[in-house]
């Protein structure tokens, strides 16, 4: 097989699994399709469990988490998570159950594989990555397919849940507006809301030099970040702090640059439009695991992913219906639907809440208020577990396998 044949077998069964994800409107996921078709294709030697490194990807691919973490970094509007401190503890504490969750079942699955579920069902790519290069690096093939095995399914897991809570919330919202205007025919769900603050923020930096923010000179920022996250990094290996890596430490440098104005916000994918094959990069770097899982593994994973899932889901309806962790959001309904979005990540919660509000809302205002309940919360719940905590975690949790 030449390198070209190996590129284009690769991306063709990406061309499939977002043209699947297109025609199914997400309800087939994209990454499902992905991951269980390179599965399928190595298990039945279809395609050479070198083919990675046949296309060459495989020499470039770890650069692409690093991008991939500082655009984050930069996506992360802190006085934003302040307004919306609610919905952030929230996601945090579904984490938590869920964390507690993967911590039950190592008696029942093993401490590796316990450990290497974690993250990654707080999580999005980057947990996953972390943790697959952490089992490869112990020699654990089974515990890296299962990291990867729950990636992939991890959506269908938080979809249900979260479409069918946001769908309760939204429904007794839209009832609430309607016995108001049937109570007070002049009442506005607008006029509510224009109590908040409309101060007028200041212009960050950046948008005064905006035209210097080309594609090639944003990639020499992302870069540079990494280099600095390098250099740090490398003081604290050794250290008590030793968590602290590069990882963690690119994605630090985005959140920094960004809210000090010094970058536009999501830098990779809005001004030097390469976060698309960043990402691209990143899921390069854990296909390889799939091709190191035999048939005998199958049974172990399979039995692995459900116990999971069934004491993550349990410790998550227990947390937010038997103890008072709800009140923190709000809603029993809003706070379970806000703790599945660290399953399903960005843009699945917001084509969730979308699904929601076209199912309820019959007017602009329900649209509105429907939309500023749910996607809201939605959105901010996903992009703190994924994009923020479930990377520290990650970093952490990486530490003990083996």
């Amino acid at each position: 097989m030449s390198q070209y044949q190996a590129v284009f077998l690769i991306l063709l069964i990406f061309f499939a699994g977002d043209l699947i994800g297109a025609l199914t409107k997400a309800k087939i996921s994209s990454m499902f399709v992905i991951m269980m078709g390179f599965l399928v294709l190595f298990m039945t030697g279809a395609y050479p469990a070198d083919i990675m490194t046949t296309s060459g990807f495989a020499a470039v691919a770890s650069l692409g988490q690093y991008f991939l973490l500082f655009n984050m970094g930069t996506t992360v509007d802190i006085p934003q998570l302040k307004r919306e401190w609610r919905t952030v503890v929230g996601a945090m504490i579904g984490m938590a159950a869920a964390v507690v969750g993967c911590a039950v079942a190592i008696p029942i699955i093993g401490k590796d594989f316990a450990l290497a579920a974690a993250p990654v069902v707080n999580g999005g790519i980057v947990a996953t990555t972390t943790m697959v290069k952490a089992c490869e690096e112990a020699s654990l093939p089974a515990a890296a397919g299962l990291a990867t095995f729950i990636y992939a399914v991890q959506k269908f897991v938080g979809t249900l849940p979260a479409s069918n809570c946001g769908l309760g919330v939204a429904n007794k919202l839209v009832e609430e507006l309607r016995a108001k205007h049937a109570a007070d025919p002049n009442y506005s769900w607008y006029n509510e809301q224009s109590g908040e603050s409309g101060t007028a923020k200041k212009a960050p930096f950046w948008q005064s030099i905006k035209k210097y923010y080309t594609t090639f000179i944003c990639l020499a920022i992302g870069a540079a970040a990494i280099v600095i996250a390098e250099v740090v990094a490398g003081f604290f290996k050794g250290t008590p702090l030793s968590f602290i890596n590069m990882s963690i430490m690119c994605m630090v440098l985005g959140i920094v640059a960004r809210n000090t104005g010094l970058v536009p916000p999501a830098i990779m994918a809005t001004q030097a439009k390469a976060n698309g094959f960043f990402s691209f990069l990143s899921l390069c770097t854990i296909i390889p695991s799939l091709a190191k899982i035999d048939i005998s593994m199958i049974p172990t994973i399979g039995f692995a992913t459900v116990v999971i899932f069934v004491l993550v889901m349990a410790f998550t309806f227990v947390v937010f219906f038997l103890t008072p962790a709800w009140k923190v959001v709000g809603s029993k309904k809003l706070s379970i639907g806000i703790a599945m979005c660290q399953m399903i990540g960005y843009p699945g919660t917001e084509l969730i809440a979308t699904e929601i509000t076209n199912a309820v809302a019959e007017t602009e205002e329900e649209r509105d208020a429907v939309t500023a309940k749910i996607q809201t919360a939605y959105v901010i719940s996903g992009f703190t577990s994924v994009t923020i905590l479930s990377v520290v975690i990650a970093g952490v949790l990486a530490n003990f396998i083996g």
